[in-house]
């Protein structure tokens, strides 16, 4: 009984020392290695995660910037076109109503802010840029002013990728320039930046003020 319980007692004591050399002998090089390698792909796929998170973020933050702008200028125009106002001018071929386009460019009288009096307008686009020019009316120095386009145009817009215009012609249908005459547009069509092209309706009930300068 006494030689069994030795030899027990010699076995545990065995089995005990191997599972304490086991336990002391900790990890290998490769081991840690290894799990170093997958802490690092770990965190690159993080730090990866963050940096695209971050551009699209930044990207979604500069759409709607652009798009708040091109909503603010479109809605100007908008505006001044559906308050047009058939004003006539004299030049050398006679009396006509003052509108004239071109496929980026557009000059025509609208009712003021206050409804009251009446004024000029034109927006007018180049390199990337939409400019504007306004003017009470009557003004006998308009064309001086039209023809010296740079000198009083105030930038409204910048980094525009396109601004096209067309005129809705009764007879001819969509044109891409307007002359001045008898005649207004019934409509414009307004392609601004990545928007969809959007129409304006001409108001045809005014009646014509002649230019008494």
């Amino acid at each position: 009984m006494k030689t069994k319980n030795l030899k027990a007692i010699k076995r545990f004591s065995l089995v005990t020392r191997y599972s304490l050399l086991v336990t002391n002998k900790g990890f290998t090089l490769v081991e840690l290695l290894l799990a170093l390698l997958i802490l690092t792909l770990v965190m690159a796929i993080i730090g990866t995660g963050y940096r695209l998170g971050a551009k699209a973020w930044e990207k979604g933050e500069s759409e709607t910037k652009d798009s708040q702008r091109l909503r603010i200028t479109s809605g100007l125009i908008s505006q001044q076109l559906k308050s047009f106002y058939p004003y006539a001018v004299k030049k050398e071929e006679g009396e006509m109503i003052l509108f004239e386009g071109t496929d980026s460019s557009v000059l025509f009288a609208t009712t003021s802010s206050d409804g009251i009096g009446i004024k000029w307008v034109r927006y007018s686009f180049r390199e990337g840029t939409i400019f504007f020019q306004e003017g009470i009316l009557p003004d006998k120095d308009l064309f001086e002013k039209i023809e010296g386009a740079g000198k009083n145009e105030e930038v409204i817009e910048e980094d525009i990728s396109d601004l096209k215009l067309q005129y809705l012609s009764e007879k001819e249908g969509w044109i891409e320039s307007w002359e001045p005459g008898k005649d207004i547009p019934k409509a414009v069509k307004v392609k601004l930046g990545y928007f969809q092209p959007f129409l304006i309706t001409i108001p045809m009930g005014a009646k014509t003020q002649k230019d008494t300068s």
